[in-house]
């Protein structure tokens, strides 16, 4: 595994459940292509999670919340190619500003996380390699030209590492981090708290957090020290 994954596990922490693993094998023919190496161990490792109580990476589910919508890999298709999809034309249409491709179009957006902001972070699907796709979030932060991407150079680990470390220039605006002379003092906040898994079980409800929700305090019962 790559040098950024080591980075981000150790920033992480191991966590003390097993979350029950997705059969990745179905993706081609489910999802059309294959996810990149470092997300899918991600996955295995942790399931879906939310960092800071704001930003979620989300992890394929057995069965679809929705009826009449299918489940597993299937459903990433799905939720590219018509909820997201919608939103990102909308957006375009809004800034009067060219089509902006999403998966499976060529070299389209895939998401794999969003925040409360609906800001979403995405794969460029560019070339056929996705251990080569870059990250762009779709996106209002600030400093970012309305209705523009803002592109990272490199991966999923290394764009996860680099917001969780302090070093990514959006990092308030992602995070979403309230600023204290705007809103006053805040509910103390987890570096990140489990969701579901593959079989739709929900981790982090055996210590009573769910998403956005913040827990009032820094400490992780559902992570070991590295």
């Amino acid at each position: 595994m790559t040098e950024a994954w080591d980075r981000l596990r150790a920033i992480m922490g191991e966590p003390v459940y097993t979350p029950a693993r997705v059969p990745w094998d179905l993706a081609p023919a489910e999802l059309g292509v294959q996810l990149p190496s470092d997300y899918r161990a991600f996955v295995d490792l942790y399931g879906a999670v939310t960092l800071n109580g704001e930003w979620g990476v989300s992890s394929p589910t057995q069965h679809s919340h929705a009826a009449g919508s299918p489940g597993g890999l299937a459903h990433w298709r799905r939720e590219s190619d018509s909820e997201f999809r919608a939103q990102v034309e909308g957006e375009d249409e809004f800034w009067g500003q060219e089509y902006t491709p999403v998966f499976p179009d060529p070299g389209g957006l895939l998401p794999w996380g969003s925040n409360s902001n609906h800001d979403y972070c995405c794969w460029l699907t560019t070339g056929p390699d996705p251990e080569q796709w870059p990250v762009a979030v779709f996106c209002d932060f600030d400093g970012v030209d309305d209705g523009k991407l803002a592109h990272f150079d490199g991966g999923f680990a290394q764009f996860v590492a680099t917001v969780l470390s302090g070093e990514y220039a959006h990092e308030d605006d992602l995070l979403v981090k309230a600023d204290p002379a705007e809103w006053g003092p805040q509910p103390a906040r987890p570096l990140w708290t489990p969701g579901y898994d593959w079989t739709g079980k929900d981790w982090g409800a055996h210590w009573g957090v769910t998403r956005y929700q913040p827990t009032g305090s820094t400490q992780m019962p559902w992570a070991r020290k590295p």
